[in-house]
């Protein structure tokens, strides 16, 4: 099909401005370009062919030809890479691309044939926003966490696990100035890189010419935060089996205060993390396989970001295909979900949207066909009320065009194609992808790098899961099938027999969609099934000439396969998933509502009652749900139980609550309450939590983790000192 790219206006600053806050070391020393290639030789040929990644940490963004080398020597040493990047100032891929494009840069690229490295990069949706934007190469090989704004800050809010901390730190030359230091290198910078690291990590850092003392005022600051040096020389004897290092007196101390900061992060996250118990006991090995109850987007896309960090999968659908719930629509809207004060949703939003994107290039890349168009998204209001809430949110923030934008009237009208006559606010990157093929192709993509690398993604269709129950260090996965004895004309309900088959897995994630409260250990969680109904039109008239998808009361989609999808109804607990002809009709009265006396409302035709039923899970706050399962029953057995019954309301009770890990279900997980947004929030939910069960660093901070735990709804009442009874 056609790929509409609109071409937006994305506000870029000129290349000297963007080459003052990324200059490059690379392109103008030789023998700090030499050196550099020296040092990720040394490195990556350390423990040459291990499947484990090498986690290495960058300061500086610089021209990107540091992540771009490194990215090649991944391929060619075969090392699977995870990196890091810290920078104070922010670059977004339009941008990067004009600077990529400068001849000094270019001649560097094509000259040390990074040419291809310098596309990918280009083309990865990289924007101007906070948090970690986490970028996948390589089917997983090469991986590259990217952090604007302050480092200090971002430093704070990332995971610290165990099993997956950084072992080489490098420092670009121009953080290593004077400048540089004053305004964004601190000593509590380096405690939390320390806190992040391998009590034996190194620290390279390749000096300028004319500012070797600053360089060594940063190895000092590095030096007492316990990090070995490899300044300038990145000598093999320097760098190799540092994990065969002793300990001495001196690096006693550092290593003694990077394990009180790693504690005091663990404390103050304590109720949203798992404990030790919280964990699968010894007798979960990689070999096996992880259970996935469901099918549709959460699924799929926690089953390929599992395969990509070395876990074999079982998938168990209760349909006999995958995607057939909730994800069978045809078309379905991506763009984030903003907020006026750009709160911590609006960031996971941001974020999510943009893994989606890169997730969608990913399997275009690897040759699986997925319909879309990144058409860009127009969103207004329809009435008074969501006019003022619009309008509060563009003058909320100084948002970045690559994000969303103000458009007047006349903007509107020329993005759209046809007439909206208001002012709107506009989404240039995103779209509308089709669900079921996102979900199919994630699998497929999954199957495939599985078989590359010796694994499994086992999918059992017709298999619905009606019990989970547990057994010594195991989950039960118990499937009822109904069978008779009698003649097959035998009336229906007579005298059949009900023959259990079940499954064993030390892990186990729900992420059931509409039927994620249906197990005895999730049927507390507070997520609700609400029905949507989307309306299939023919396209003909002015709707022909719609080019991007418009969001007011309801939604209507572009052209594909000589369809529009519009909608979409919104019942609470539905009982009849059966078409609804009155929903069908308003479905095209949104759209007549929200754009009165416009000639192309009247080409909407749902009088062939064409359309599509499904039930999203909506969570209270819209935030998806993802993490251990909590233990509901064992909560409020805690808060009954003495001495907490006695002070419920005091800050003794937030202090328990805080610095206590709530009771979950050792090995059981949930993902899901993906909503209405499931495209865009759903990815990045499960690569989190694909992250969390192979004890890797996910690329969402402790706040965030916080904010989609599936306990948080009771926790927050607890931490905030408020009666579970209210």
């Amino acid at each position: 099909m056609t790929q509409i790219t609109t071409d937006f206006p994305i506000v870029t600053r000129d290349c000297a401005t963007i080459s003052t806050n990324f200059p490059s070391s690379y392109c103008q020393n030789p023998n700090y370009a030499a050196s550099i290639r020296h040092y990720y030789e040394t490195v990556l040929s350390n423990k040459a062919n291990s499947t484990k990644s090498c986690l290495i940490g960058q300061i500086g963004f610089g021209n990107a030809m540091e992540i771009m080398l490194l990215w090649q020597l991944s391929q060619q040493l075969k090392r699977p890479v995870r990196l890091s990047v810290f920078d104070p100032y922010s670059i977004n891929s339009i941008e990067l691309g004009q600077f990529l494009a400068m001849p000094q840069n270019q001649a560097t690229i094509n000259s040390q044939h990074l040419a291809e490295f310098s596309q990918q990069l280009h083309t990865a949706c990289i924007a101007n926003i906070q948090g970690c934007q986490r970028l996948i190469f390589d089917h997983g090989q090469f991986i590259v966490d990217i952090y604007f704004g302050d480092i200090e800050h971002n430093l704070k809010g990332i995971q610290s696990v165990e099993a997956d901390a950084v072992e080489y730190w490098h420092c670009l030359p121009h953080t290593t100035s004077t400048e540089y230091i004053d305004h964004h290198i601190s000593e509590k910078l380096f405690w939390q890189m320390g806190r992040l690291s391998k009590d034996n990590a190194c620290f390279y850092a390749y000096p300028q010419e004319i500012d070797r003392v600053e360089c060594s005022a940063i190895t000092v600051l590095a030096s007492q935060s316990g990090f070995i040096i490899n300044a300038q020389s990145g000598n093999r004897d320097d760098i190799s089996n540092t994990s065969e290092r002793s300990s001495t007196p001196d690096c006693d101390i550092p290593a003694a205060e990077r394990k009180a900061l790693r504690y005091s992060h663990q404390r103050q996250y304590a109720y949203c993390l798992p404990s030790a118990s919280a964990q699968p006991t010894n007798t979960s090995t990689s070999k096996e396989s992880v259970a996935i109850i469901g099918g549709g987007i959460a699924a799929a896309h926690l089953a390929l970001s599992l395969v990509e960090k070395g876990k074999n999968v079982t998938i168990y659908c209760k349909d006999s295909m995958l995607a057939d719930g909730a994800s069978g629509n045809k078309q379905g809207a991506i763009y984030p979900l903003l907020t006026p004060d750009n709160n911590l949703m609006s960031q996971y939003f941001q974020q999510a949207f943009l893994f989606s994107r890169r997730r969608l290039k990913q399997l275009e890349n690897a040759g699986y066909a997925v319909e879309h168009q990144f058409c860009g998204v127009l969103q207004t209001g329809f009435d008074e009320r969501s006019d003022a809430r619009l309008t509060k949110i563009i003058q909320g923030q100084a948002w970045p065009s690559e994000v969303a934008a103000q458009v007047s009237p006349s903007e509107a009208n020329m993005l759209a194609g046809i007439t909206i006559d208001k002012p709107a606010f506009y989404y240039p990157w995103a779209g509308w992808i089709c669900p079921h093929q996102f979900a199919q192709s994630a699998v497929n993509y999954a199957q495939a790098i599985a078989k590359n690398k010796g694994l499994t993604v086992e999918i059992r269709l017709d298999t619905p899961i009606s019990e989970l129950t547990r057994q010594g260090t195991l989950w039960q996965l118990n499937m009822t099938e109904q069978t008779s004895d009698l003649h097959p004309k035998s009336p229906p309900n007579s005298n059949k027999n009900s023959a259990v088959q079940s499954f064993l897995h030390s892990e186990v994630v729900v992420a059931s969609g509409a039927q994620l409260t249906e197990y005895q250990q999730t049927k507390q969680l507070q997520v609700t099934g609400f029905r949507g109904q989307v309306s299939h039109i023919p396209s003909k008239g002015q709707l022909t000439k719609l080019n991007s998808v418009i969001c007011a009361h309801g939604y209507l989609t572009p052209e594909n396969n000589q369809h529009h999808c519009v909608g979409a109804s919104y019942v609470k607990s539905p009982d009849d998933l059966r078409f609804c002809p009155t929903e069908q009709q308003e479905n095209a009265q949104k759209m007549h509502h929200s754009f009165p006396q416009r000639d192309w409302v009247s080409d909407i035709d749902v009088s062939d009652n064409n359309a599509r039923v499904g039930v999203r899970m909506v969570t209270r706050d819209h935030c998806p749900m993802m993490g251990l399962a909590p233990n509901i029953d064992a909560i409020l057995n805690q808060y009954n139980t003495e001495p907490l019954d006695q002070h419920q309301l005091t800050v003794a009770s937030r202090d328990f609550w805080r610095h206590h890990s709530a009771p979950v279900y050792r090995g059981l997980y949930v993902l899901g309450g993906l909503g209405s947004r499931g495209l865009s929030s759903g990815p990045l939910a499960a690569e989190a939590l694909a992250a969390m069960i192979c004890h890797q660093t996910p690329p969402i901070s402790y706040d965030m983790f916080a904010m989609l735990n599936p306990n948080r709804m009771w926790l927050r009442k607890l931490l905030k000192g408020k009666s579970l009874l209210s």
